[in-house]
């Protein structure tokens, strides 16, 4: 039997006043930190290159081996 346990990051305090201008004060420089480091447009960039460079390969091999399919059509 596999139990799953996690342990929680946020910091944990007992006057629940002080820590919520805190969490936001966090929630804000996280916030600001991910759109700095948001690889979304790079990936989407790199994925294009990637079909594109797919496409010409596919296209130089139908262009290799359509005189062999077609002599084979012909016979």
């Amino acid at each position: 039997m596999q139990t799953t346990t996690s342990i929680s990051t946020l910091p944990m305090a007992m006057n629940e006043n002080s820590t919520g201008s805190l969490n936001r004060e966090v929630f804000g420089v996280m916030m600001c930190r991910a759109r700095k480091t948001d690889g979304d447009g790079m990936v989407a960039k790199i994925d294009k290159w990637i079909s594109s460079a797919g496409a010409v390969a596919l296209t130089l091999s139908v262009l290799y081996f359509a005189p062999i399919f077609v002599s084979m059509l012909l016979r």
